[in-house]
């Protein structure tokens, strides 16, 4: 029991330092449930190899080793570090040219989880939280992924915006919300989504 409540502490710290839920982790890891989170967190299962390699490829900062025994550290050196692609221009023009160019330049930053790009925000709506012109990390995920209150890229047939974004009590809305006052909240149908992206991280330029 002992060794099954060492294996959910660390299964709960790499949670919440990837600031989700039990049930957005198993999702964003490709887990059809999370069940199997769960009888770890209860004590009834460890940390399985299949379990902790699938984790160590959504999130190739933690250490495997770690994760499956304990020694060492959370954040094991890697050789190889993810280079993440960059898109020079407003996200609009930038997330429609990158399916058609090649990246301007390119981001290996080895702290950084595994992102599909970087874009330079020009979204002033959340300029008092992201100045324009910083670069946004951004990991693609399921809209059912979504974690209340964290900051997206949301794609539709009408517009590509940065927002904070809060599900609703009815499930099929998501409300996406400015940080700069000057701008309105916006209720989404999640039907309108073409594609989400969940900021990883931001990089401010002076």
């Amino acid at each position: 029991m002992a060794n099954n409540n060492r294996d959910w502490e660390r299964l709960e710290s790499v949670i919440r330092w990837a600031h989700m839920t039990i049930n957005g982790f198993g999702l964003h890891i490709g887990l059809p449930r999370a069940e199997n989170l769960y009888q770890i967190k209860a004590g009834k299962n460890g940390i399985s190899r299949a379990l902790g390699v699938r984790i160590v490829e959504h999130f190739p900062e933690i250490s495997l080793g770690w994760l499956l025994s304990g020694e060492g550290d959370m954040f094991g050196r890697r050789e190889d570090v993810h280079s993440v692609p960059f898109y020079d221009g407003d996200l609009t023009s930038c997330l429609v040219a990158r399916r058609e160019q090649q990246a301007d330049a390119s981001f290996a930053i080895p702290s950084l989880i595994k992102c599909d790009m970087a874009i330079r925000s020009s979204d002033d709506a959340m300029a008092d939280e992201i100045m324009v012109g910083s670069i946004l990390f951004l990991k693609k995920i399921d809209p059912e992924a979504i974690i209340s209150g964290g900051l997206y890229v949301i794609v539709t047939p009408n517009y590509v915006i940065l927002r904070r974004v809060r599900q609703q009590q009815d499930s099929s809305l998501l409300r996406l919300e400015p940080s700069n006052k000057e701008y309105d909240v916006i209720m989404l149908d999640k039907k309108q989504v073409e594609e989400i992206y969940r900021v990883a991280g931001n990089m401010r330029l002076y």
